[in-house]
């Protein structure tokens, strides 16, 4: 049955009116973080991770105890970001659910995480010197790597 609206207010496409526009607001402060938090997860992955590797400063075992599945993590993110920006929210997420593994386990790993970085920030001074220095870069905007080490628990939660 078809609802009949006076020319001067209909409440039903009204309604739908203010829905249309809160879940255009949603998707857009979604998208918006979803920027961000992939944007924050290659520069960790980019400034500490890949450049660790490259120079060595860290011996693999404690490399992969600090950091667990980044790279992994990172590149999940992106994967789901371009479904996003196209407006292909559900088949993007689909394939996202995929990845949820790789939250559990870092979620799992993040005690250890914490702990690691905070041995080698007091035995390794290479470490120390070098975390200081890529905190120090503008693209961090202050953050500390034990605050950016927290963001897929973060993005979860969010």
């Amino acid at each position: 049955m078809e609802i009949l609206c006076s020319r001067a207010r209909c409440p039903v496409q009204e309604q739908r009116a203010r829905w249309e526009r809160k879940r255009a607001c949603t998707a857009l402060e979604l998208l918006e973080t979803e920027r961000r938090y992939q944007e924050q997860l290659g520069l960790v992955a980019t400034y500490f991770l890949r450049i660790l590797k490259a120079k060595g400063t860290l011996r693999p075992p404690e490399r992969q105890a600090l950091f667990g599945s980044w790279e992994l993590i990172y590149g999940a993110s992106q994967e789901l970001l371009p479904y996003l920006e196209e407006g292909h929210w559900g088949q993007g997420l689909e394939g996202f659910c995929r990845h949820l593994e790789l939250y559990n386990q870092f979620a799992a790993n993040s005690e250890r995480s914490q702990t690691t970085l905070q041995e080698q920030l007091k035995k390794n001074k290479g470490f120390r010197r070098f975390v200081r220095l890529q905190e120090g870069r503008p693209e961090f905007g202050g953050l500390q790597l034990q605050d950016l080490l927290t963001l897929p628990l973060q993005r979860l939660q969010q």
